[in-house]
């Protein structure tokens, strides 16, 4: 697929999810209530990126009511990653970045600690592409019913994003579970790396999927080690 083509589409893609969310009666005025759209920041350097890595996480958030519910939203989660600095805002965006580099660099966990020396390293996020099960602002801690109903609710969306930005390696930060069946994936794990944070690895039409733990959970300096290690070492048994 060209820029142009994927640019387009993508743009089409936000579209689309716009309308999904007015035609199910999601957006709000007040108070105010849209979508964060999801995807790909740098396009032409995630075309050119081998291998191309997807994350699926859970749901983004934005502001909260006084009440303490969702609001915000109406921007583009992908801008978010145009800032080299990001790594430095949630200790999650660092360990991505971290898995990712590693991944295409062949690189390990002790070499991985100097982003801020690094601007190649900080550039990860940019050509990664960036899923949410849902698409609306969300809580900061989601329950698997909730889950489950954002997931039914985007689907055909997300399947749809899948398809478009034909990744090579799909990284779930615990979603694996939602998303398996429509996969068709049946097949027990082809190698699963344990520790604290344990990875299984499927592959499946020459993709290969990573059933891990969210980035978000990483439990200290030592929990950071091992949940990059699990899912990049997990990664290398099939490629």
């Amino acid at each position: 697929m060209t820029v142009a083509t994927l640019q387009k589409k993508q743009k089409e893609m936000h579209e689309k999810i716009y309308n999904h969310a007015f035609n199910k009666g999601l957006i709000k005025q007040k108070p105010f209530l849209e979508p964060i759209y999801d995807g790909v920041a740098d396009i032409p350097a995630y075309l050119n990126s081998s291998p191309k890595i997807m994350w699926i996480l859970k749901e983004p958030y934005n502001e909260f009511t006084a009440n303490g519910n969702p609001k915000g939203g109406g921007w583009y989660f992908t801008e978010h990653f145009k800032n080299q600095d990001v790594w430095k805002d949630l200790e999650m965006w660092k360990l991505m970045i971290q898995i990712n580099f590693a991944i295409r660099n062949n690189l390990k966990w002790r070499e991985l600690d100097f982003i801020a020396d690094n601007p190649e390293m900080a550039e990860e996020l940019k050509k990664t592409a960036y899923i949410n099960l849902s698409k609306m602002p969300g809580p900061t801690v989601s329950s698997d019913e909730h889950l489950w109903e954002c997931y039914n609710n985007w689907k055909e969306i997300i399947l749809e994003q899948i398809k478009l930005y034909s990744p090579n390696i799909i990284i779930f930060g615990y979603t694996f579970k939602f998303l398996k069946e429509d996969l068709k994936i049946t097949d027990k794990p082809i190698a699963t790396v344990s520790g604290n944070w344990n990875s299984d690895a499927y592959k499946k039409d020459g993709i290969i999927f990573i059933d891990a733990y969210h980035p978000s959970r990483k439990g200290g300096e030592n929990g950071s080690h091992d949940y990059v290690t699990s899912i990049v070492n997990a990664v290398r048994k099939l490629l």
